[in-house]
């Protein structure tokens, strides 16, 4: 008998994915500068109202918000991988202020209920203050991960 393997969609989540329907605080904001991807960190930007820009703080502090995914966005590919056409500059963006998304961790290594760093232009989240990277005081790794993995994250105001 011929033995089916169905491999589509298995992943745990992508970033950006909100992991449950837990309690959270999420608003929309305007993106100012360039596209900013899913599950990445946003800070504010008052040159507009509701205005947000990709990074992170500056030095160590708080991140404003990190972007989520929205289903309404075309898949990059047929079937998805996760990889999907993100946010482009002036676009309304889904932001999580407090709660639980899942982030990719870009660089080096994150530890269960340890504080993840941003990197300040970018918004990609680390596991270590290597390359430029500053700690984050509000955002949580809740899983360990390596480079690469998707990981389950909490945001606090």
């Amino acid at each position: 008998m011929t033995q089916q393997n169905f491999n589509l969609y298995t992943a745990n989540g992508y970033a950006g994915d909100l992991v449950d329907s837990g309690p959270r605080v999420v608003q929309t904001g305007v993106l100012v500068g360039s596209g900013a991807g899913f599950g990445v960190a946003l800070k504010r930007e008052a040159s507009i109202e509701r205005g947000v820009a990709l990074g992170g703080p500056a030095s160590t502090g708080k991140t404003f918000a990190l972007s989520q995914r929205e289903y309404n966005h075309e898949a990059g590919s047929r079937p998805t991988d996760g990889t999907d056409f993100a946010y482009l500059e002036t676009e309304s963006v889904s932001i999580i202020r407090q709660g639980y998304l899942y982030v990719q961790i870009v660089d080096a290594v994150s530890v269960a209920g340890a504080a993840l760093f941003v990197h300040p232009t970018t918004g990609e989240l680390s596991g270590t203050a290597t390359g430029g990277y500053v700690v984050s005081t509000n955002i949580f790794a809740e899983e360990a991960g390596v480079a690469g993995d998707v990981i389950k994250a909490r945001i606090d105001i």
